[in-house]
């Protein structure tokens, strides 16, 4: 086994743990073929760009306080900061450690690419910014700076960019987060306009980033969208072991359809939420809603009270 790359401070060796993922070690070629230190705006942004021309997926962004801004990069950058290979003090990210002798930075080729993109991508600051938001306008719409950036018709570009789907009447959304980032995943509330999410997983635990209900109870705010845990309507762990072929999942929903009647504290939950917030999505793991328990709520609140119901 390879001996692991050791950090020396004051005589003291630290040992350092190699970035786990492709993602991480993306952060870290950016802030060496951009000298070593960068804003953490400006890696946001440069990160995005990156992303986005290189169509790498590693990353996804929602339109957040001052633009396009990924929860999970920022969450990987505190991960390298404790780890010793970067460091974060107040607005800016400093290299801590030289990737020339790491044996996954030799020869990779995305660490070359990322030196050629770079090359060609040298705004920082506002012309960084500028940049970002005249391209991509629709990340500019949350943004606190953009009245002191752009033009009365940049403005009117932003304000276009900010079409969501909106209606007066209630409507239930149904949304499963197989598959997505987080980003994609509140992405498809904004746009939606969707004011409140209800997790009806019995057990909302998840190793995804952001899928925790920590998580979904600390980031979602943060964009607007409110968040309530209705275990309630969870299906427990047990029941869900063994679920092999379609027909185990068709008899797990027809036994959860039988209890659907007694679970009136959860059912009513969802429609005073809904009387109130008027755009509420439930919110479970599977990605198709026929294949996921959320479906069999939907379908019952629909029939009761005449819902309107999308799955997006």
């Amino acid at each position: 086994m390879r001996k692991r790359e050791t950090l020396h401070s004051s005589n003291i060796a630290v040992e350092m743990k190699p970035p786990t993922y492709h993602r991480q070690r993306l952060l870290l070629f950016l802030l060496e073929k951009a000298g070593g230190k960068l804003s953490k705006m400006d890696l946001q942004k440069l990160l995005f760009l990156y992303v986005e021309e290189s169509n790498t997926g590693h990353y996804a962004f929602v339109p957040y306080r001052f633009g396009c801004y990924s929860f999970l990069a920022a969450d990987d950058l505190e991960l390298l900061h404790k780890r010793g290979w970067i460091n974060q003090q107040n607005k800016h990210v400093e290299l801590q450690v030289s990737l020339t002798r790491q044996p996954w930075a030799k020869g990779s080729a995305e660490r070359q690419a990322v030196r050629r993109w770079l090359s060609n991508n040298t705004k920082r600051g506002s012309a960084l910014i500028l940049d970002v938001y005249r391209r991509y306008p629709k990340y500019a719409i949350q943004s606190e700076i953009k009245e002191q950036l752009l033009s009365s018709d940049e403005l009117a570009r932003i304000r276009e960019a900010n079409h969501r789907e909106k209606a007066s009447t209630q409507i239930l959304f149904t949304l499963g987060y197989e598959g997505l980032h987080f980003e994609e995943y509140v992405n498809k509330l904004i746009h939606n306009d969707v004011k409140l999410v209800c997790d009806v997983r019995r057990n909302p635990l998840s190793r995804k980033f952001g899928f925790s209900q920590r998580s979904l109870a600390i980031l979602l705010p943060k964009m607007g969208i409110q968040y309530q845990h209705l275990p309630e309507l969870g299906i427990e762990s047990e029941s869900r072991k063994h679920l092999n072929t379609m027909a185990d999942y068709e008899a797990l929903f027809a036994e959860y359809r039988r209890t659907l009647p007694s679970r009136e504290l959860g059912l009513g939950r969802v429609m005073a939420l809904l009387a109130k917030q008027k755009r509420v999505a439930l919110t479970c793991f599977e990605e198709k809603s026929r294949s996921c328990h959320r479906h069999c709520v939907s379908d019952f609140l629909a029939q009761q009270h005449k819902l309107t119901v999308i799955h997006l």
